[in-house]
């Protein structure tokens, strides 16, 4: 009988395979969605397991390897994250795929994904690693190909990177499984406490650090690693966008906490920290922070629906890196609860762009206009999503941000709160804009027979939806299961309430309240408040003079004056940085194939004697 964790890890691309290899439109989507529900059903059918034994185990002996996989509540969790929300990506991609391509290497990154949460040595971590990076890749490739080699080039480093510091561990600890691993290390720490000689110097422990920072900030789209998503992200089937940013991300998140499981308490030794928090933690909050103002910033400095949800998807994961990086039970706790917030709400957003997308080929604010009419189921699942991404009651994203709040507020790390709060402000910003260019105002004419979104894109946003609601209503669902990560009451309360002994959040009385506010509100709308229709011309000036060439309103250049004001800041960019250190290299290459490998054999002939002529000077 095949082991359950491997249906879950091969099911989807068995399935993609499968799909690819007939290609009949009908048994493809079957197959696809097939395919990503298979693993969410078995992953709800071992809870039970999981929660009472802790863990589910599987060794499987490959071509003289032994890969481990283990499934814990932490990767339970995680697992979980790639099943609901891959199988809302696949049923959107039911209707926005176009061939049998596109599923294998769909559902290929999703195997990536499960393979990467529960496997539990370094080598199978890396594998699927890798297959889920191929997956993506090539899925980006189809759409646009500069994109893709900026994904490439940046994956290709990230991975170089993991892989060293893989090969540094195994050759000093003489395994890949992770309880060896964090044994060795553990140990290590211990005996450096004592002053004994350790397994692993000063400069090896701060190299193999940041190779995992490289590695795992790449995915999670950290700054200044980021430069790759942007394209990526708005460079590819939408459906499949959900699945890339709230569900791919999260494996440069996961691997992040696996450095605090694995390596934390040599690193916490050898460094030290900064008040309370970890060294190495703050390195990675603080670049977390920058993530999230950076990727705010220039979320809404975007004229293209796609882009603007794919900066803003950069910054929310920097909130995620903050909570990681301060490193206790509360901040991890509330990342992870981010962690799936983010994935609930940025899925909905990208499945909300590929319906829009769908609909009426229009991917730029100036293009639209008045959609709520014409789309109301679509615009009810964009008024939840931007309630959640803003962080305002009763939905999931304002339960997780104000955890995180809560954990750097409660380790007096200033600097960290005030990233975090610019971040939710920078975000109300880009959302009032979306809300009104998109949804409200007037409807360009050749909108003007847009239908609403066609089944499984519809059912696909549901079900992400519901989550954000249930979830904000009722956190304590989600709060009771990461406590069992850490095997305490790390977050305590009830399920409608969230208790930190300093702080309190009541999804259930915060709902009333809002459901009692939104009653008024329609009261006195319908009373006859004052209603004025504006024109989709409209304009302001930020102080500038009435001219043709400047001329601002809600859908064209809206955030024009503030572009202008940051125009010193907005030059200093690390994906122009990067390009100029390609096109550096690019060169040298070239140089040196014009005159080193030219192919002419005499050149080499002489080489070969110049080299032997070393060697016999130096007597070897």
């Amino acid at each position: 009988m095949i082991n359950e964790l491997i249906i879950i890890i091969f099911a989807p691309l068995i399935a993609g395979v499968i799909a690819w290899a007939l290609d009949i439109k009908g048994i493809r989507e079957l197959l696809g969605v097939a395919g990503a529900a298979l693993p969410l059903a078995y992953l709800i059918k071992l809870y039970p397991t999981v929660d009472a034994e802790g863990m589910i185990q599987y060794t499987l002996n490959f071509a003289g390897f032994t890969l481990e996989f283990t499934l814990t509540h932490m990767s339970w969790i995680f697992a979980m994250i790639a099943g609901v929300v891959g199988l809302a990506a696949v049923l959107g991609m039911v209707s926005t795929s176009k061939n049998g391509y596109e599923w294998l290497f769909a559902l290929m990154s999703l195997t990536g994904v499960y393979g990467i949460f529960i496997a539990y040595d370094l080598l199978g971590f890396f594998i699927f690693w890798e297959i889920m990076t191929f997956g993506s890749f090539m899925m980006v490739l189809k759409y646009n190909r500069e994109a893709s080699l900026k994904y490439f080039v940046l994956s290709v480093i990230g991975a170089y990177a993991m892989l060293i510091a893989i090969g540094i561990i195994y050759a000093k600890v003489g395994s890949f499984s992770f309880i060896e691993v964090y044994r060795a290390f553990s140990q290590d720490a211990a005996l450096a406490a004592v002053g004994s000689s350790t397994l692993f110097s000063r400069g090896e422990i701060a190299l193999i650090f940041g190779l995992f920072l490289v590695a795992f900030g790449v995915k999670a789209g950290m700054f200044p690693l980021h430069v790759w998503a942007p394209d990526a992200y708005s460079e590819t089937n939408q459906s499949y966008t959900a699945m890339f940013s709230g569900v791919l991300s999260k494996t440069g998140v996961y691997g992040f906490i696996l450095i605090y499981m694995l390596i934390g308490y040599r690193l916490l030794y050898e460094f030290g920290t900064i008040r309370t928090v970890p060294k190495f933690g703050y390195i990675i909050a603080f670049l977390g922070g920058l993530t999230i103002i950076v990727g705010g910033i220039l979320a809404a400095l975007q004229e293209d629906i796609r882009k603007l949800f794919a900066y803003s998807s950069i910054s929310q994961l920097g909130y995620i890196l903050v909570g990681i990086g301060v490193g206790t039970a509360l901040s991890i706790e509330a990342a992870i609860y981010h962690a799936i917030s983010h994935a609930l709400f940025k899925g909905l957003f990208f499945l909300i762009v590929a319906t829009i997308i769908y609909r009426t080929g229009k991917t730029e604010f100036k293009d639209m206009g008045g959609l709520a009419e014409k789309m109301p189921v679509t615009f009810a699942m964009a008024f939840v999503a931007i309630l959640s991404l803003a962080g305002i009651p009763p939905m999931v994203g304002f339960a997780s941000k104000w955890l995180i709040f809560e954990s750097v507020i409660s380790q007096n790390m200033p600097i960290l709160g005030g990233m975090v709060f610019f971040g939710s402000a920078v975000g109300f910003v880009y959302l009032i804009r979306f809300t009104y260019a998109v949804w409200f105002g007037q409807r360009p004419t050749d909108l003007d027979d847009t239908k609403d979104a066609p089944l499984p894109l519809a059912i696909g946003m549901g079900i992400l939806a519901v989550l954000n609601v249930v979830f904000g209503v009722a956190p304590g669902l989600v709060a009771q299961e990461l406590n069992k990560i850490f095997g305490r009451e790390v977050i305590g309360g009830t399920i409608w309430e969230l208790n930190l002994g300093f702080g309190k959040y009541n999804g259930l009385l915060l709902t009333v309240w809002f459901v009692v506010g939104m009653l008024i509100a329609a009261i006195v709308y319908f009373m006859g408040a004052g209603v004025r229709k504006v024109p989709v011309t409209d304009t302001y000036q930020s102080g500038n003079p009435v001219t043709m060439e400047y001329n601002l309103t809600i859908r064209r250049n809206f955030f024009l004056p503030l572009k202008e004001a940051l125009s010193f800041w907005l030059r200093m960019s690390f994906d122009r940085f990067y390009k100029d250190v390609g096109k550096t290299v690019e060169d040298f290459a070239e140089t040196m194939r014009n005159y080193v490998y030219n192919g002419n054999v005499q050149s080499y002939a002489w080489y070969l004697a110049i080299v032997l002529l070393i060697l016999a000077m130096w007597g070897v």
